[in-house]
């Protein structure tokens, strides 16, 4: 009995061991396996790290946002659980940018592709940018390639029009992609490439499209002068977008008060050849009747079919007028007939033309008409321009204020203009 029992225990025993040392083996054998595996993952993702390549993607503008849409594409997917690796871009506007010497944004990986959002570029300036990854543990860096972009600034300043001696006017377009603007205008200097520190003029809305910026120096004894006489100036249109001034290209102009090709004084310059002609010039002293001092206007009141008081208008006016009334008592027809300087294409200005030409008188390159006779009436300087079938237009060239004159009335003055 007793033999019986430790027989039992000893086969027990054995039983046990031989299960404990089984455990065991199997246990070192799942530990080996493991770290093995371990060791595999670890590897495969060094390796594919190392021969990881980064693509840069091309920005794109966002024009509601005013933002650029950026990132990269990785040739394989990368395991980032623990944040093993920063994915973002670097841009500069020089050459071969990378994360110490750029601007840098970092970006949230979507298995092999990653995107970040830019809001400081500048429209119109060239930017270089590159894809980056980087290991965070040991600061190794992967860079895509170089990609060169610029988004062109849509703000394009036209030919400055309508020039005189204390104004002028000029259109200015504005890209969709720049609806989003605070302020639009112009600055305008006599040096080159002009900033809102010099003069400027504000557009009174915002948006895109074209605008137009006019400005003239009103009639009177003191006009307001926008701009110097006879003098160059540059030009830029502006908008203000987040926080950002943008400036269009430049165009340049020389307002008027210079002496013209017949030996007149140019008063006014609409920018551009139309209608075979772009300047008007006026003599440098008003007309003289040979036969008495003082002009009509016509000599019967009635009302002629044609006549304008719009500038270029006044060579089409004496025409018509010089058919009807070919007198020498007629200023219209006296102005077409009479050479000055050696020139015969001179004519009567409309009323729109002369208010332009009075400017000459206040800025001093021309002067009052001579006393005579009439000199109360003398001072009043015809237009071919007719208000009714009795009276027409003329200016007070003593203030510079219009005047109504009555059509037949042998009072007044008339000055030679040509255009060319």
């Amino acid at each position: 009995m007793i033999k019986y029992f430790f027989l039992k225990n000893y086969l027990l025993c054995l039983i046990n061991f031989k299960c404990m040392k089984k455990i065991f083996y199997l246990l070192v054998v799942f530990i080996s396996v493991l770290v093995s595996c371990s060791k595999d993952d670890s590897d495969s993702t060094s390796d594919s790290f190392t021969n990881l390549v980064v693509n840069t993607k091309t920005p794109i503008f966002n024009s509601s946002t005013n933002s650029y849409s950026a990132g990269g594409n990785l040739s394989v997917a990368l395991q980032n659980n623990n944040f093993e690796y920063e994915f973002g871009v670097c841009y500069s506007e020089s050459p071969n940018p990378n994360v110490t010497n750029s601007n840098t944004i970092s970006g949230y990986l979507n298995n092999t592709n990653f995107d970040c959002t830019i809001n400081d570029i500048q429209l119109g300036v060239t930017y270089y940018i590159k894809a980056y990854v980087r290991k965070t543990e040991t600061n190794e860096i992967k860079y895509g390639n170089e990609v060169v972009f610029v988004q062109p600034l849509n703000l394009t300043t036209n030919i400055v029009k309508n020039i005189s001696l204390t104004g002028f006017s000029v259109t200015v377009n504005v890209g969709s992609d720049l609806s989003n603007n605070s302020e639009r205008g112009v600055c305008y200097s006599t040096s080159p490439n002009p900033t809102i520190s010099n003069s400027r003029l504000y557009d009174s809305t915002t948006g895109s499209g074209d605008y137009t910026i006019s400005v003239d120096g009103t009639l009177g004894v003191s006009p307001f002068y926008y701009v110097s006489v006879n003098t160059t100036y540059y030009l830029r249109s502006y908008i203000y977008l987040n926080g950002i001034y943008y400036y269009g290209n430049q165009v340049t102009f020389k307002s008027c008060g210079y002496v013209g090709g017949s030996g007149g004084y140019v008063f006014y310059d609409k920018g551009e050849i139309t209608n075979g002609w772009r300047y008007l010039e006026a003599s440098t002293t008003k007309l003289n009747d040979p036969n008495s001092t003082n002009f009509k206007w016509s000599n019967t009141s009635t009302f002629m079919s044609g006549i304008s008081q719009e500038i270029g208008a006044g060579l089409d006016n004496s025409t018509l007028i010089r058919n009807s009334n070919n007198f020498t008592n007629i200023a219209a027809t006296m102005c077409v007939f009479n050479s000055n300087n050696n020139v015969n294409d001179w004519f009567l200005p409309s009323s729109k033309e002369l208010k332009e030409l009075y400017k000459l008188k206040i800025a001093g390159l021309v002067f009052n008409p001579a006393s005579g006779p009439n000199s109360f009436y003398n001072k009043n300087v015809l237009s071919s321009s007719q208000r009714d079938a009795t009276t027409s237009y003329g200016i007070n060239f003593d203030n510079g204020n219009e005047v109504i004159l009555g059509k037949t009335e042998q009072l007044y003055s008339g000055w030679q203009v040509r255009r060319f």
